[in-house]
């Protein structure tokens, strides 16, 4: 088994943090589902915001999520807290399924 250190990049998919893979919800205050935020292992996403929906790729370096649309990029600071919550600019986004 590799660490998968810098040496083992083969210039194929993006390396996304296993925690941030997977579609997260939030941005309201009602219970009712207002963004949901998708991020997938080979670095592309999807972001439904409020009616909206705009596709394409992510980078992570370190705690700042950039990602990019259609509407252009956008960097985000991000992290999981300890309630396994996705924070992207302190605002929270539980897991969605």
């Amino acid at each position: 088994m590799s660490g998968g250190g810098p040496s083992d990049d083969r210039g194929g998919a993006p390396r996304v943090p296993a925690a941030l893979i997977g579609s997260w919800s939030g941005g309201s205050s009602d219970g009712f589902k207002s963004s949901v935020y998708s991020f997938y292992a080979d670095g592309t996403c999807r972001m439904d915001i409020w009616g909206t929906t705009l596709v394409g790729r992510f980078t992570v370096a370190g705690n700042q999520l950039t990602t990019y649309t259609q509407a252009g990029p956008v960097t985000y600071l991000w992290e999981i807290g300890p309630q396994g919550y996705l924070f992207l600019d302190g605002e929270s986004y539980v897991p969605f399924t």
